[in-house]
């Protein structure tokens, strides 16, 4: 009989005799049971609970359902006199009815009568916190009243109470609702007095994330014998916290069920324990200990590093056909090595080889197979010549790449190297390991390779080196420093008119003129320089030249050469051009940081020799640093403000706006800066004009006012008395985007706030764009209720015609009127001027950057109405606002 037949045979009888002992005790069925008759129990006392609270809230909501039905009631909630109420419910009746809270809420929402009762049948106020609840669950309560009286556990504050709410109605509920009245039992006095008629503990508490779902009754047990029996309570006000019974109770029947199964839980280990041991017998016996046998069989294979060694077979069960498996399996590999295309070597740690297949031997030119067993490794693999690209393994003495491939050389017996790509993977061999080694025949890609790199930095045509070849000549010299007495002169040169000789000779005769003034300009800058072909039509060179102060004779003696050789005329065919040369020279280079630095200056030098005339040399000397203008990544800008509007980088900071009258705080001016994630806060100086110049600024614009008309709907319920103004900037892009009145109105209507305490500031600029367009807006916007203030005063036209004919209600003074205000007694005269003209025209003036306290006297005499500037307060944050507003000082 098979091994397998024996096992499973044991194992069948063990199981049969297993299902027929747990079959006679049941115990799984009997447990069951036990919890189905407690669970039976606790559901009714809950279902008693629930039906005492339903019977004391039906009583609860009939007071109620009648009070709110009483003519008296409705005629009271129109006149709302206190004593009309006392006549009809007083504290000590309500005491008497066992009822502990009364509030009757008006349609606005608003509690007209709100107090609970005292034990002694007093009344008391409620407090904030019940207020507050009542409140919030008002709009709700009257909703639900209006489709007759309702009765709920309502929590109001801290306390839940058995509450019942109806409309306020006339008598035989009829006319339309006056509000609704709401009575209700403080729920921890009457969960006492339920309990002991029930005999039953429990309690009301706000349901968990984690409460039961609605009608379904839940049990859940802790190790002390006790049961905690939960159900949620069906709500009828959706918006009312969902509340949930408990009930705590022992669980007799359980305990008792576990103590009668005990036993048979006792005979169910004991035979579990017998089959254990049983079968851990048997299965040592007929497998475990010939299993240890081919084990260690398979342990001597490994130990001696070689897949030539086979386990002996005898027997005929399954464990033999194992054994038979196994020398098949080692028979496959050792096929898979030999045939392997590519050279493979296995090694020991040691670098010693264990492993070579045919392919090896074949590339090496070795004749006999299993020549390179025993042998070192590195007698046959040599290091690439890149030591960059190698390093030293330290277990096996051979220079191996650190990666899982690198480049080496076979030295073959006859003397010759042959280029290889190693593989190299470390494999675990049994408890070893070892290194695989897997070559590849690398001669064609490196004679690709090189054929590549030709093409990659040289042009196709001329054979000079590129502009890809320029750079990293730029690079390497950028790197090395200074020379010994010499600087590097880099030089870019560009044909003139070279597209009409192109036109004039056709391409290939223009190519052939390419090559003429390549080789005249290798023949004219010596063999010291390097000459480059970077574009169509130019060249470029990289040559030494002595250090100051012979750098720039030597570089303008350089140039002319050039431009001599290259003006020779080239006769083409029955034509004859006459060329010329555009150059643009950095004669030192060691003042640039970057290749691409270099490029920039001598391109920036030649376009002003193109700007001079034909055949001109124009030099980057590096005297004037500011000569090449520092160049903006519009881009990288643009991407940047983009994502920063979206992650809310754009923050506002507000400026205060002084009342001369009285030094209160009339307003502010919102003020955008940017929190650049690298550069820090930005002021708007740092982004504005590239904002204005890429278009982002209409959206910066939209940020801004909805930020002030946020803060100003949060100042007006701070400060209801006199809430304070904000102001924000609509620049000519944000007037050019579609809907600008369209997007105002959802920020007014999303934020909340007073149109009347937002003003938009406007500049002259862009009153002399599109007049009628811009008015067509500003007039539609003070429609609205906004405010419109001319911002910027006198530092554009100052057209009295867009003061006449737009809506104006401030005019802001521009800094500078202020800053030379005692220049001259003509700048105070016209500035007086200005002042009692925008009196005259019922326009409030602002003056901006006030920084001294005469300047504020003056404008207080001149009749300047508000001030803002440095003299008060920077632009500040948010958190400086609120603690401005909540303790301001006068000027």
């Amino acid at each position: 009989m098979s091994l397998r037949k024996k096992v499973f045979l044991y194992i069948l009888v063990t199981i049969l005799f297993l299902i027929l002992l747990m079959s006679l005790t049941s115990n799984f069925l009997a447990m069951k049971a036990f919890e189905g008759v407690e669970r039976r129990f606790f559901e009714q006392d809950m279902a008693r609970v629930r039906s005492r609270l339903a019977e004391e809230l039906h009583i609860v909501g009939r007071y109620a359902f009648d009070w709110g039905a009483w003519d008296s009631m409705y005629l009271f909630m129109e006149r709302k006199e206190p004593s009309r109420f006392q006549e009809m419910l007083d504290p000590m009746s309500l005491r008497a009815l066992g009822l502990d809270i009364l509030a009757v809420v008006d349609t606005d929402l608003s509690p007209v009568v709100a107090y609970s009762v005292t034990e002694t049948g007093g009344e008391k106020k409620l407090s904030p916190e019940t207020i507050a609840g009542l409140k919030a669950l008002a709009p709700d309560l009257l909703k639900a009243a209006s489709d007759g009286y309702l009765r709920d556990i309502l929590l109001l504050g801290d306390d839940l109470y058995l509450a019942g709410v109806s409309p306020i109605l006339l008598t035989n509920h009829m006319g339309p609702s006056r509000g609704f009245l709401l009575t209700g039992s403080a729920l921890k006095k009457k969960i006492p007095e339920i309990a002991a008629s029930l005999g039953t503990d429990f309690s009301v508490v706000p349901a968990p994330g984690a409460a039961p779902a609605e009608g379904s009754v839940e049990i859940t047990t802790d190790s002390s014998g006790m049961a905690t029996v939960r159900q949620r309570w069906q709500k009828f006000l959706d918006q009312a916290p969902p509340l949930e019974i408990r009930l705590t109770e022992p669980r007799e029947i359980y305990t008792e069920g576990r103590r009668a199964i005990f036993h048979s839980y006792l005979w169910i280990f004991l035979s579990g324990g017998g089959i254990l041991l049983v079968v851990m017998v048997l299965m040592d016996s007929l497998v475990l200990r010939r299993l240890d046998s081919l084990r260690s069989v398979s342990d001597r294979i490994v130990s001696g590093g070689g897949i030539g060694i086979r386990v002996p077979v005898s027997g005929d069960d399954e464990i033999s056909v194992l054994s038979s498996s196994f020398n098949t399996l080692l028979d496959t590999l050792e096929n898979l090595v030999a045939e392997i295309p590519d050279p493979l070597f296995i090694c020991d740690p040691d670098g010693r080889i264990l492993t070579a297949n045919r392919e090896a031997h074949r590339v090496l030119a070795l004749g006999k197979p299993g020549e390179l067993s025993g042998k070192d490794v590195s007698s046959i693999l040599k290091p690439a010549e890149n030591p960059k690209e190698t390093g030293e393994d330290s277990r096996t003495g051979v220079i191996f790449s650190s990666a899982d491939m690198f480049e080496a050389t076979f030295e073959r017996r006859d003397g010759t190297c042959l280029p290889v790509e190693i593989r190299r993977q470390e494999i675990r061999y049994g408890k070893r390991t070892l290194v695989l080694l897997l070559a590849r025949d690398l001669t064609e890609r490196k004679g690709f390779e090189q054929r590549l790199a030709r093409k990659a930095y040289f042009d196709d045509l001329t054979g000079l080196p590129n502009r890809s070849a320029f750079i990293e000549d730029l690079n390497r010299a950028l790197k090395g420093g200074e020379g010994s007495g010499e600087v590097l002169c880099a030089a870019s040169l560009n044909l003139d008119r070279f597209k009409l000789v192109n036109e004039q000779v056709g391409n290939v005769n223009g190519d052939r003129i390419l090559l003429i003034i390549g080789r005249r300009l290798e023949e004219t800058i010596g063999e010291d320089a390097r000459l480059y072909r970077t574009g169509g039509d130019e060249f470029s060179i990289l040559t030494p030249l002595p250090a100051p102060p012979r750098l720039r004779e030597e570089a303008e003696k350089l140039m002319d050469s050039i431009h001599k050789s290259v003006g020779v005329p080239c006769p083409v065919g029955s034509d004859t051009i006459f060329p010329s040369v555009s150059i643009g020279a950095v004669p030192d280079i060691s003042r640039c940081t970057s290749p691409s630095d270099v490029i920039n200056r001598a391109h920036q030098a030649l376009k002003e020799a193109k700007r001079a005339g034909l055949g001109f040399t124009s030099y980057q000397y590096g005297d004037n640093e500011d000569s090449v203008p520092e160049t903006v990544n519009i881009l990288r800008l643009s991407a940047e403000m983009h994502s920063g509007l979206e992650k809310g980088e754009f923050i506002p900071f507000y400026q205060p706006i002084y009342s001369v009258s009285d030094g209160s705080i009339a307003g502010f001016e919102t003020l955008a800066r940017w929190m650049h994630p690298a550069r820090g806060l930005l002021p708007p100086s740092e982004f504005i004009p590239m904002a204005e110049h890429t278009g982002f600024v209409g959206k910066i614009d939209l940020n801004m006012m909805e930020h002030a008309l946020g803060a100003s709907e949060v100042m007006r319920r701070l400060t209801p008395s006199a809430p304070p103004f904000f102001s924000s900037n609509g620049s000519p892009l944000f007037f050019r985007m579609p809907y600008t009145e369209e997007i105002l109105e959802t920020f007014l209507n999303r934020t909340g706030a007073d149109p009347a305490l937002f003003t938009l500031e406007v500049t002259e600029s862009l009153l002399i764009e599109n007049l009628g367009e811009v008015s067509r807006k500003l007039h539609r916007l003070k429609e609205m209720g906004i405010s419109i203030a001319l911002d910027d005063f006198g530092t554009g036209y100052s057209s009295l015609q867009y003061i006449n004919q737009l809506p104006f209600d401030y005019v802001k003074l521009d800094k500078s009127f202020v800053a030379r205000l005692f220049d001259s007694e003509k700048d105070m005269r016209l500035l007086r001027t200005i002042i009692n003209m925008a009196g005259e025209l019922r326009l409030e003036v602002i003056a901006e950057g006030v920084e001294t306290r005469e300047q504020l006297d003056w404008l207080t005499g001149a009749g300047c109405g508000k001030v803002q500037g440095y003299l008060f307060s920077k632009p500040v944050p948010w958190e400086n606002v609120k603690k401005m507003m909540g303790g301001e000082e006068g000027l």
